[in-house]
């Protein structure tokens, strides 16, 4: 039987991947969303425009930003979430290492704004600021936990296989307390700091991506679906 493919990201992003993976493997590819993320805004950005750029480390946190900006983004997803939104976005490396590179690399003079969530990893706006590019960070947005659905907890218990593309640490964390470890689940995660948060899922059912992108993720996916299909006959 051909694999399921469960989303665990915010509604937003799941819905932009739902569409990459059914441009990719078909549009009759079985997906199944349940986030673990509900991204709620918590406001206070009333000086956004004080600033002469900002910084997005994900796409959750380019609705909190300014239309008509400039902004350093990582990877090119966000920076084409900024674009649509109104905004000049740089695609900056996959991860804040490579962001902070390209910030010093064009001697940006600042002051930037760091939006992002209350759970957040690389200290940019603190590494920026000591190496001399002003930089202030805001937490615009909380990640809230929650449940896995109904129809996701029956995917994962019934026998047929699921891939499970997981994002963040944050995402691991949840869907690693949440998973009873039956059924046939095989993780994605996006780097190897995703890799490491779970406790739960057996090293033989776990792939950690090339790099951390979502080309490479996609990858990934149709390369279980393709060794899956021998399978199926």
């Amino acid at each position: 039987m051909r694999p399921t493919i469960l989303l665990t990201r915010p509604e937003k992003s799941a819905a932009r991947f739902t569409t990459q993976l059914r441009e990719r493997l078909g549009w009759d590819v079985a997906i199944v969303s349940s986030p673990l993320l509900e991204i709620r805004g918590l406001g206070g950005l009333d000086n956004i425009r004080d600033f002469a750029g900002l910084i997005f480390t994900s796409a959750n946190a380019v609705p909190f930003g300014a239309s008509g900006m400039r902004c350093y983004a990582v990877g090119d997803a966000t920076a084409q979430a900024a674009e649509a939104a109104g905004m000049t976005a740089i695609s900056a490396g996959s991860n804040a290492d490579g962001l902070i590179r390209r910030i010093l690399a064009d001697r940006e003079p600042g002051p930037l704004l760091h939006i992002r969530g209350e759970h957040s990893r690389g200290n940019v706006a603190v590494r920026l600021t000591e190496m001399g590019c002003p930089t202030t960070d805001v937490i615009a947005y909380r990640q809230v936990a929650q449940a896995l659905t109904t129809s996701a907890l029956n995917a994962l218990t019934s026998n047929s296989p699921v891939i499970v593309p997981i994002f963040s640490p944050r995402t691991a964390e949840i869907f690693d307390a949440q998973w009873s470890g039956d059924g046939d689940v095989r993780v994605i995660a996006l780097s190897p700091a995703v890799a490491e948060k779970f406790e739960n899922i057996p090293s033989d059912r776990m792939t950690v991506a090339k790099e951390p992108t979502a080309q490479a993720m996609l990858d990934a996916i149709e390369r279980l679906m393709d060794a899956a299909s021998p399978l199926e006959g």
